[in-house]
């Protein structure tokens, strides 16, 4: 807010509400002036610093500074301010302490954020004990806490939803018992513990009956979660998320007990799991644990064997080596509608055998499935070696495909993608090895000419062996092209015998040519092609008919573009940035649909075809190097110099 504002905001004595978001270090009003304000919202503001003189403002009931980043600390006299009722004080980072005698704000119902101090000028945890607290809470800094001090914190007796206890990285032998002393009340909805130092939790974690939220981070130490001091059935009637991240001490769910009995942890509401970096635990819990789960991420969990069977999951992301993968898959593939797998790099003979059967399963699960549709619509794979062709097949519905860093793929699959009929987005990246059809020449079926027909955005870098891609469909309406050094064919090949793909066959050299006759049954999409960093790319020589934006950077190797009759006269936007070698454009009809023209540091574009040249000055964008002006006079500032004109 500018100055002027802020200036005429003082004027304002009766003013009772106020929301500001500062990009300054410091509170630009003066807190006389706002003896009437009840509601100050400052969240995500730059202020570093409030003025002590704030605690005059007797009537402000709610003062909210949450996101505050720089601010590192709350005024020394906030104890005066008796009516406060609400204070956001979450994510503020750099703030390390609470001022003193925070307990005589007795009416203060929510306090979002509580930093517990090393020095003595501040409050401790115990000040809490004094305030009727609800809603929202989170601790910081416990390793400044004393277990006597968190017992006289009372949480039990504070009616909290949502609980967040966040010790520093480093960790105190005290854990344990400041945790056992912080228990909260029965109906807490939510609890988030980082960097908890003892090997085990507390009863009560296993006691919350009416928790619908647990999440768990870089708990380093913890050995298990639930100790065998409890009875041996561990049930969270209401759980529905469940986080464990970073617990890599983390062996399995329940300490055993002296009778060696297999306690069971019952999750029957649980939607999302999430377990990441959890590098001992070997199993989940047994059957039925999770009939509920909808969602579960596992992530760098590489002991972890075994696979829950959960009829309604929806959205699986592993990682971990190929038979774990295959494995979940086959176990849930008539409820995925969302899978990203992310093969680790270690694979052995062993485990490649391994995967070989859990693709197996895959596959012969078919006759499982009743002829159910499979509803799995986005599919993402990573780091495969062995299988990852064969699985296309198996997703006829499938409608988002990712592939990266994928060693196994070489060739287009063509069988495999004839099953995708369905599929609308097409990404791969990084996959080295991929150089565009098998050596024997394709198809020449019907059904080859309709490759992929729905897809409609196709993306592709990084893949440095890529020489042309497969024939695109009518359908597509984009397609990037990155880094791909050896490419020479972005729009496919040929047919032969008289097939067609959609407008498009390959020429005798690493130069396109297209069909202008052809056209694609249901009349083409509006066409846009990006084309970044594709060295070996020599030229364009026919363009798409449903062309209509095109962009080139970078493209050392290109030298010309080409259009058949009647292409360009449907060209909206054409941009090219430092295409060192191209030396000519088409001239075959003036560009009569073009609105925008960028054309950048093109030193081999001496000139521009006279179709062109016609159309400078009445686009809606144009930005083109001075040359390509010719001997037309241009006037540089016509609002200042009506008669200077351009000499060169």
């Amino acid at each position: 807010m500018e100055n002027s504002a802020l200036q005429h905001l003082s004027k304002y004595n009766s003013l009772q509400a106020l929301q500001l978001c500062l990009h300054r270090i410091s509170f630009p009003l003066k807190p006389k002036h706002l003896h009437h304000l009840r509601y100050l919202d400052l969240s995500r503001s730059c202020i570093k610093a409030l003025p002590d003189d704030i605690s005059i403002m007797y009537n402000l009931q709610t003062l909210n500074l949450s996101g505050c980043i720089y601010l590192g600390g709350l005024p020394r006299q906030l104890k005066y301010m008796t009516t406060l009722r609400h204070l956001y004080t979450h994510g503020c980072s750099q703030l390390k302490s609470m001022p003193r005698e925070l307990g005589k704000l007795t009416c203060l119902q929510t306090l979002t954020c509580f930093v517990a101090g090393s020095e003595p000028d501040c409050s401790n945890v115990g000040e809490l004990g004094k305030l009727n607290l609800g809603g929202q809470l989170e601790l910081q800094n416990l390793e400044n806490v004393t277990a006597k001090d968190a017992a006289v914190a009372n949480l039990v007796n504070k009616e909290l939803r949502d609980l967040t206890l966040r010790w520093s990285a480093g960790e105190t032998e005290d854990d344990s018992r400041v945790l056992e002393n912080l228990k909260p009340h029965d109906g807490l909805h939510a609890i988030r513990i980082h960097f908890y130092g003892s090997t085990t939790f507390p009863t009560w974690v296993a006691m919350l009956q009416n928790i619908v939220e647990i999440h768990l981070f870089d708990c380093r130490k913890l050995q298990w979660l639930f100790s065998h001091d409890c009875d041996t059935t561990f049930a969270f009637p209401k759980l529905k998320h469940l986080t464990l991240e970073g617990l890599v001490c983390l062996e399995r769910w329940w300490e055993i007990g002296n009778g060696g009995m297999q306690e069971e942890i019952m999750f029957p509401l649980l939607e999302k799991l999430l377990i990441e970096d959890c590098k001992k635990l070997t199993a989940l819990p047994g059957q039925p644990t999770f009939p509920n789960l909808q969602e579960a991420i596992i992530l760098d969990c590489p002991r972890l064997t075994t696979v829950a069977k959960s009829p309604k999951l929806s959205l699986l992301l592993i990682a971990g080596r190929e038979d774990q993968l295959l494995l979940w898959v086959a176990r849930h593939m008539t409820s995925l509608a969302e899978l990203t797998l992310f093969c680790r790099k270690d694979n052995t003979e062993t485990t490649l055998a391994a995967a070989e059967d859990g693709f197996k399963e895959v596959v012969d699960g078919k006759e499982e499935w009743n002829g159910h549709d499979l509803p799995l619509a986005v599919l993402k794979l990573c780091h495969f070696k062995s299988v990852l062709p064969g699985m296309f097949a198996c997703f006829v519905h499938l409608q988002d495909l990712s592939i990266m860093s994928c060693d196994a793929l070489v060739h287009w699959p063509e069988r495999e993608f004839q099953a995708l009929v369905s599929l609308k987005r097409l990404e791969i990246k990084y996959c080295s090895n991929l150089t565009g059809y098998a050596p024997a020449e394709p198809s020449t079926s019907a059904e080859t000419s309709q490759l992929l027909p729905c897809l409609e955005y196709m993306y592709i870098s990084d893949c440095n062996s890529l020489v042309e891609v497969f024939n695109i469909s009518a359908s597509l309406r984009y397609i990037e092209i990155c880094c791909c050094s050896k490419l020479e064919s972005p729009f496919g090949r040929r047919l032969q015998q008289g097939q067609l793909a959609p407008w498009i066959h390959q020429g005798s050299s690493s130069v396109l040519e297209v069909s202008s006759s052809s056209s694609p049954r249901a009349g083409p999409k509006h066409l846009q092609v990006n084309l970044h960093r594709c060295a070996g790319l020599t030229g364009l020589l026919h363009l798409p008919p449903s062309l209509k934006r095109i962009a080139i950077s970078y493209c050392d190797g290109l030298t010309s573009l080409e259009a058949p009759s009647g292409v360009l006269s449907w060209l909206e936007s054409l941009q090219l940035y430092e295409c060192n070698t191209l030396s000519s454009l088409p001239d075959a009809q003036a560009y009569s649909s073009l609105r925008c023209l960028d054309i950048d540091d093109c030193p081999g574009l001496k000139t521009l075809p006279a179709s062109l040249q016609q159309r400078l000055g009445s686009l809606e964008w144009e930005r083109i190097d001075a040359h390509h002006y010719g001997n037309k006079p241009v006037l540089l500032k016509p609002k200042t110099w009506k008669y200077a004109i351009r000499k060169d």
